[in-house]
Order: C-alpha cells, then structure tokens, then sequence
C-alpha cells in the first residue's frame, strides 16, 4: 500500500503543473490591468504605468512570467501582494483556518445529517417519510447556496434578531460570538452537501440490502442488528464516501460564495477580492493551495477505501 501511496503522490505533481499552467494562463487572459489598480483612482501616465509593469514583470512573455513564478514556488516563495506587498504565504496562513473550520463544520454537519437521514430512507422504503425525506433532498441539491443563505439573514438576523447577518470574530475574542458567526454559514454548506448524500446513502443502502449474501444472512436466522451493521452499512459506506469526497471538492465554489456572502476573511473572500483586484500572486497561491489539498482529499479517501473494504486496492483505483 505504501508504493502505491508514494506513486499517487508522484502522479500528482504532472497534474498539480498542469493545473497551474492553465490558471497562470486563464488568470492573465482576465481584463484589466494590475499595474492601474495598484496606481488606485488617481491613475498614472501610460510612461508610469509603463515602469510599473516593467518592475512588476508583466511586460515579459507570459511563458517567462510563468517560469519565474514556478521557479520561486518550488522554493516555497509564492510572491508579495501587488496591491498589499504582504507575502502571499502569509495571507493564505492567516486566512486558511478560517476556511478550514468553515468546511469541516459544514461537512461534519452535512454527515451527521444526510447518513442517518439516507439510511432511515432506504429502511423505510416507498413509505410516507421516505416520499418527504427524499423530496427535501431533491429540493436541496437544486437549491442555490447563496439563495438559502439570504433567506437565513433575512430569517435569523433581519426578522428574528438571533444571529449576526455577517462578519467573523475569533473564539479567542469571544468565544460565543464565534460560534454566532458561524453558524448561518456553516448550516448553509451543510444543508447544500447533506442531500445528495441522502440520496447517494439511500440508493447505496438500497443496493447493498438486496444483495444476495444479505439475503443469505437473513435466511440463516442472524440478528438483523448484526446484519445491518456488520455487512449492509459498512459495504454500502463506500460509494457514500465517494459521494462525500466529491462534494468536497465540488463545494471549493460554495465556500467562495459563502465567505463573500457573510464578510468572512477567508480563502475565499480573498480569492474573490484578488481578482477583482487583479492580483495574480494571491490569486495563483490561494489556487494552487485549493488543488493540492483536492489532491491530497483524493489521496486520503482511498487510503479511508482500504479500511472499510479491504478487498479495495490502491492500484486498482
């Protein structure tokens, strides 16, 4: 298991350079001009917005300017703000917990939901809390995230006055607040991720339940409990995971949309701020760290595969 590890990891950085050949070349194909954003309103001569560029390096070939940039990433210098001049590693280490607590709380919610909900679904089949219970999830899947977090301000902060409608406050600050802030946000990722879990949880516990050796266990007079258990849950938690992992990755969006909608300072918003900004150092960084650590959830769910199913091989994946 070990080589096989040690290989996905080596298969990884082809992909991780790809990537960021196509971000490097998609981020500067963006209108606008850096070197005018950072001359601010006031604006500048075409001779200083000339110099500017210059010292900033956007008058290379952009094959050039991608070199440069790769050189200094593998030397763990991913560059300075251009409009901020703060080193781009630390605003990624200053924002990234505040998005890391955001999708763990988001998806330990959404599992603690949309499991027990997909199972009591399949257990209760075509009965009256499987229609509402799967309807609810059809709705959620469909519903657009930033639509269900409007409605939570307008519900809970405008009409109600229970939570604050945006902002974030460390637990150190206030360890109250903190939880305040998070969560409308949190809850919003969650509902969004919970329901196709439901239904992939639903449709894989189905599928397992019909199962000929399942039907053998029960034929034998084994407890129903240890059935359901021992062989039905467990075979049937491996394309949940696989539903999980995937929404993981497909939510990277979602958390943009929410840390911009409830003014939270992480990965997110300073993604969405840097290319309006057009600042292609926090740009490449934030995104190049959002790859990796897609990568690096691919990596651990198949190492999770292994645990649950040994009859899985890394190989074959």
């Amino acid at each position: 298991m070990v080589s096989a590890i040690v290989k996905k990891i080596l298969w990884s950085i082809p992909l991780l350079l790809l990537v960021s050949m196509i971000m490097f070349g998609v981020i500067h194909m963006l209108p606008g001009n850096a070197a005018l954003v950072m001359l601010g309103d006031a604006g500048g001569s075409a001779e200083q917005v000339q110099k500017l560029e210059e010292s900033m390096g956007l008058t290379d070939p952009l094959y050039v300017q991608y070199f440069h940039w790769i050189s200094n990433f593998v030397k763990g210098d991913m560059g300075t703000s251009y409009l901020t001049s703060q080193p781009v590693a630390k605003r990624i280490v200053e924002r990234l917990p505040v998005t890391l607590e955001l999708i763990v709380c988001s998806v330990v919610l959404a599992v603690i939901i949309g499991i027990p909900i997909g199972i009591l679904c399949a257990v209760k089949r075509n009965k009256l809390v499987d229609y509402i219970m799967s309807t609810i999830a059809m709705i959620g899947v469909a519903m657009p995230q930033f639509w269900l977090g409007i409605l939570f301000v307008l519900l809970f902060s405008v009409d109600l006055g229970w939570l604050p409608a945006s902002g974030y406050v460390t637990f150190a600050t206030n360890p109250m607040r903190h939880i305040q802030s998070m969560i409308m946000p949190s809850v919003t990722l969650a509902l969004s991720l919970a329901a196709p879990i439901i239904r992939q949880t639903r449709s894989a516990m189905l599928d397992t339940l019909s199962q000929d050796y399942i039907m053998t266990a029960k034929a034998k007079g084994q407890n129903s409990v240890g059935i359901f258990v021992k062989h039905a849950l467990r075979n049937a938690l491996v394309p949940v995971i696989t539903a999980i992992t995937s929404q993981i990755n497909g939510m990277i969006g979602g958390v943009f949309v929410i840390e911009t909608l409830f003014l939270m300072p992480g990965m997110g918003k300073s993604m969405v701020d840097a290319i309006f900004q057009r600042d292609y150092p926090i740009i490449m960084g934030i995104a190049m760290v959002v790859v990796s650590c897609i990568v690096l959830i691919n990596l651990i769910t198949d190492i999770i595969y292994i645990f649950i199913d040994p009859r899985i091989s890394l190989d074959s994946k």
